[in-house]
């Protein structure tokens, strides 16, 4: 589990870093992680609400953090 916070971690300072980027940019972003990793350690984000996966354009996903306010709503809601 180790390995999954520090992944997790690592998202999370890219993103606050870039704001915005597609799964290979963030992936490129973290060399010391496969792209296996980097897409397992997103979704496990997007589920639980802390990171958004935005659909702009055909074949286009963006990245970003979710609000804070979105991601306490995301709770709730599972509760």
């Amino acid at each position: 589990m180790a390995q999954a916070f520090s992944i997790e971690s690592a998202i999370h300072e890219q993103l606050s870093r870039v704001s915005t980027c597609s799964l290979d940019e963030l992936a490129a972003l973290l060399p010391g992680y496969s792209w296996a990793q980097v897409f397992a350690a997103v979704d496990r984000l997007t589920r639980e609400g802390t990171v958004v996966l935005k659909h702009p354009a055909p074949f286009r996903y963006l990245l970003s953090l979710a609000s804070h306010r979105s991601v306490e709503a995301h709770h709730v809601m599972q509760s």
